[in-house]
C-alpha cells in the first residue's frame, strides 16, 4: 500500500490542520482525500473520511497516521522558521 500525503497550507493553521491523503493498492484506490488533524497535546486526533475509514486495515492506518503526523510536524517546523526569520529580521538578533 502506497500513501501520498500533503498539508493543504491555505487551510491549515496549528492546531487545526487539513491533509490531503491518496492511498494506492490493489484493492483500494483514494485520490485527494481531506482529512483532519487537530493537534492538541499530549494527543493529536484524526479524522479520516468514510471512503478511507473502510478501506484500511489497523496496521495500515497506523502507518497512514504517522505518514500524517510527519508531515504535520514538517509544516509547523517550517511555518516556525520562516516566523523566527521574520521576527529576527524586523527586530534583530537578540544576544
Amino acid at each position: 500500500m502506497t500513501f501520498s500525503v500533503s498539508v493543504i497550507k491555505e487551510k491549515s493553521a496549528d492546531p487545526n490542520f487539513k491533509v490531503k491523503v491518496s492511498i494506492f493498492s490493489n484493492s483500494v484506490s483514494v485520490r485527494n482525500a481531506e482529512v483532519d488533524v487537530l493537534r492538541v497535546p499530549p494527543k493529536v486526533s484524526i479524522r479520516y473520511p468514510q471512503e478511507i475509514e473502510s478501506n484500511l486495515t489497523e496496521i495500515d492506518r497506523k502507518k497512514l497516521d504517522l505518514e500524517i503526523l510527519n508531515k504535520v510536524v514538517e509544516y509547523i517546523m517550517q511555518t516556525a522558521e520562516k516566523s523566527e526569520l521574520n521576527v529576527t529580521a524586523f527586530l534583530g538578533r537578540k544576544k
